[in-house]
């Protein structure tokens, strides 16, 4: 943290040299390498002028020994500077910015980060006995680029940024909780959806535990013991009991929690089979759902409702799968691999557990998780815990400076369990409840991993920071319009709403199901 604030410090220093002598101010901007100035610390690799989607200056250029990154100026610039996060173990510019909403053609000035290695985003090779790639992953680079990138605005422009956001979904979820609470300065406000935010206990300790369930034998990963034709008898019968509770038959659970379903009801009696689990598969799907603990360590299971494979970013594919040879898994909107090939996985969840274990935990390639007792887990974790999760719920300084929250879950999530992420914003609250002035949480019905799924998708969180920064009145309820998934366009479908926490989604029993007029925000008396 001292290393990056310097840096920061040097950066910002040289570019108001820069400025005060007038060397640069007011001549007319050219997207060429010999119109940027040297930075410490920093290489500059390419200035490219692009057309699409809008005019603008595509900058590319490494931070320190590695730390890679993507900054993209429009000519028509509007202002501001919003950063994007990345997902899975990076690796590569993705922007969830502008993949999600395209914000080059809206005149936002933008930037990603590799968070300092090259390489596929479900494998992470890259960090093996590497602590400099461990720390600019877990922490530093997104801070690093975030510093660089106001500053050569600054420059670029001729004036600072007067808004700075950051957005970011799963990895990029949990790169903004890191930001609020490693560097509460450098945005006004920031969106963490689905945040990966635990990669010890959660992603290392509770995945590796179900990849144990699921794929007993790690030398056998082509069939799951919950296979497709049992993951459709589990999720139509939870369907069956839970899906009307909500007074709507629509394939969506608006509060899971409400769903009481007992998956030992589906065990297949003597000479049974077809429409009803083994044993084997009873007790797994029990677990899947219950807490698991690792002596002090305990993580919440994952909802019922996101079961029945049809749902994109669902069991499926983060939870059972089955390896297929050749075919590389698709667990994250907008991500791209730049040609790195991808260890075998069965499911994604397998995938960033064994990779996370074998890398990070044991710095053993070879590690398998046959025979693991977890009996030296919590210690493991907690060495590691300080550079790779973003759990602290003190998010005073963040407030202090103005900075606005807001985080986000679908219910449907089959990778990061929406309970894990009302876990932390809890946490948030118990440490201070005046939190809830600057922080809201927002759980999304029949949204599976950051997008997608049969509920509208479509909220506008960059649209609800910035009316929220304008106005200083906290967002209770937002629209979710139905929207294409990859314009990000309303499809005419119409929408509903969401609730921040603790409010419910609720019909309201006989309006229009895709009216958001036809929806409240209840708040449960026991949820």
């Amino acid at each position: 943290m001292a290393v990056a604030n310097l840096s920061l410090i040097a950066t910002i220093s040289v570019f108001a040299l820069v400025g005060s002598s007038g060397v640069l101010a007011g001549q007319e901007r050219h997207c060429q390498l010999s119109k940027i100035p040297e930075l410490p610390d920093v290489k500059f690799v390419s200035a490219t002028a692009l057309p699409e989607p809008a005019d603008h200056c595509r900058i590319e250029g490494v931070i320190g020994t590695e730390t890679g990154f993507e900054l993209r100026l429009p000519d028509d610039w509007n202002g501001k500077f919003i950063m994007g996060g990345g997902g899975g173990f990076a690796g590569n510019f993705a922007n969830a910015a502008n993949d999600f909403f395209h914000v080059v053609a809206d005149g936002w000035a933008t930037v990603a980060t590799d968070t300092g290695h090259k390489g596929n985003p479900i494998g992470a090779s890259w960090a093996l006995n590497n602590m400099e790639r461990q720390v600019s992953f877990g922490h530093q680079a997104v801070h690093r680029t975030a510093a660089t990138s106001q500053a050569i605005i600054q420059d670029y422009y001729g004036e600072a940024s007067n808004r700075n956001l950051f957005f970011g979904c799963s990895r990029g979820g949990g790169q903004g909780l890191m930001l609020a609470q490693r560097s509460p300065d450098l945005f006004d406000g920031i969106y963490a959806g689905a945040p990966a935010y635990s990669w010890t206990k959660e992603m290392a300790g509770r995945w590796t535990r179900n990849a144990q369930l699921m794929y007993p034998d790690p030398n056998k990963i082509h069939t799951p013991v919950i296979d497709a034709d049992a993951l459709v008898v589990l999720g139509e019968a939870v369907m069956a009991q839970c899906d009307a509770l909500d007074g709507l038959e629509d394939g969506i659970l608006n509060d899971p929690r409400q769903c009481k379903f007992d998956v030992s009801t589906l065990e297949c009696g003597a000479g049974q089979s077809g429409e009803c689990l083994s044993a084997q598969q009873v007790a797994v799907a029990e677990a899947l759902y219950a807490p698991l603990e690792f002596g002090d360590i305990e993580w919440p299971g994952v909802p019922f409702g996101g079961e029945l494979p049809g749902n994109p970013l669902g069991w499926d594919r983060w939870i059972t799968g089955g390896y297929v040879p050749g075919e590389e898994i698709e667990f994250h909107p907008g991500m791209e691999d730049e040609g790195f090939a991808a260890p075998p996985a069965p499911n994604a969840r397998w995938g960033f557990a064994t990779e996370l274990m074998k890398y990070f935990f044991y710095s053993d390639r070879n590690w398998t998780y046959e025979g693991y007792d977890f009996s030296d887990f919590a210690h493991q974790a907690a060495s590691l815990s300080p550079t790779l999760d973003a759990e602290n719920p003190d998010l005073s300084a963040f407030r202090k400076s103005g900075g606005k929250l807001i985080i986000d879950n679908g219910w449907m999530d089959g990778s990061l369990s929406a309970y894990g992420t009302i876990k932390y914003f809890e946490e948030v609250l118990a440490f201070d409840e005046t939190a809830r002035n600057d922080v809201r949480l927002f759980i999304r019905p029949g949204v599976t991993h950051c997008q997608g799924g049969p509920g509208p998708d479509g909220t506008n969180y960059i649209a609800a920071l910035e009316e929220w920064l304008d106005t200083g009145v906290a967002p209770d309820q937002l629209d979710a319009p139905y929207v294409h998934p990859l314009t990000r366009k309303p499809t005419g479908q119409g929408g509903r709403i969401i609730c921040a926490h603790p409010g419910i989604v609720t019909y309201d029993g006989s309006g229009d199901p895709n009216a958001p007029a036809s929806f409240r925000c209840d708040v449960p008396v026991n949820p």
